[in-house]
């Protein structure tokens, strides 16, 4: 589990104008970057987010969980985890449906930095999580989305996000895929890749990418919706399935030259196959 110098840069700006008495993570998150990795991140990038709060701190100083969330202004830090193996606050299954009492609409902010594709139950994980929120709490998802084999249970698509969270009036902030073959990219989403764009988006698009979704719950009192996958709902209403509607979109990255030459290398075959294709028709 762990909480990378591009996310932390989307939390940042995700948390601004929010309430910040606590933040509740999923696992205790490894940064394994220092303070002046992330302030070199503004060139290194091309974003404007402010990260002025770092300068008051020494800048070969390793960045932890608490310092990290801390320094943004968050007064309390939980981890929450299904054993005390990494020393978590709160020892729960998100397996299970028997919540605490003392976390329902308690946090300000969740980040799961990688746990849900370890949960076999994650509708269950789900609804949890989204009862451990308040009103207008915001919840960050960094989960693998392709190139993950034997990660975890799940590679997560961006639909599982959308379609959960729309379906139970949450509002969608960001869905970000960073696409880490080759340094760092990101590609903003709001809409359905496999039918919308292409069936091969994921081989040709997000060699190796971590979804980052965020969503704000709108409701004091959580009704848990079974959703169902937004395509097929269309399609039974004799409907077309509709672009999301996402508030924030994040645009950085490196390595554009390399990156363009790797993606003209994975792509080309494709073009060649449907280019053959046609020519035998």
């Amino acid at each position: 589990m762990g909480l990378t110098i591009a996310v932390s840069i989307i939390i940042i700006e995700l948390t601004d104008k929010i309430s910040k008495d606590k933040v509740l993570c999923l696992g205790k998150q490894d940064l394994g970057f220092k303070v002046r990795d992330l302030l070199k991140s503004k060139s290194k990038f091309g974003h404007n987010i402010d990260l002025d709060a770092f300068n008051k701190i020494d800048l070969e100083r390793e960045l932890t969980q608490d310092l990290f969330f801390k320094t943004i202004g968050f007064k309390q830090v939980d981890t929450l985890d299904v054993n005390e193996y990494e020393n978590a606050n709160i020892i729960f299954d998100l397996n299970k449906e028997n919540i605490p009492k003392k976390l329902i609409n308690t946090y300000d902010f969740i980040y799961d930095g990688g746990t849900l594709e370890h949960v076999f139950n994650i509708g269950i994980a789900l609804k949890s999580l989204s009862s451990f929120l308040k009103r207008d709490g915001i919840i960050c998802h960094m989960n693998p989305c392709n190139g993950f084999i034997d990660h975890g249970f799940f590679q997560i698509s961006p639909t599982l996000y959308f379609d959960y969270y729309l379906q139970n009036n949450f509002k969608i902030l960001s869905s970000v895929i960073l696409e880490k073959s080759i340094g760092t990219y990101t590609l903003n989403i709001n809409q359905d890749l496999y039918r919308t764009c292409n069936t091969d988006y994921g081989i040709q698009k997000a060699i190796k990418g971590w979804i980052t979704f965020s969503a704000k719950k709108q409701n004091d009192n959580f009704i848990f919706v079974n959703p169902q996958q937004g395509y097929y709902s269309a399609t039974w209403k004799n409907d077309n399935q509709k672009s999301y509607l996402v508030e924030k979109e994040f645009n950085f990255g490196n390595y554009y030259l390399l990156r363009k030459l790797f993606y003209f290398i994975i792509y080309f075959p494709f073009v060649l196959k449907k280019t053959i294709i046609k020519w035998l028709k």
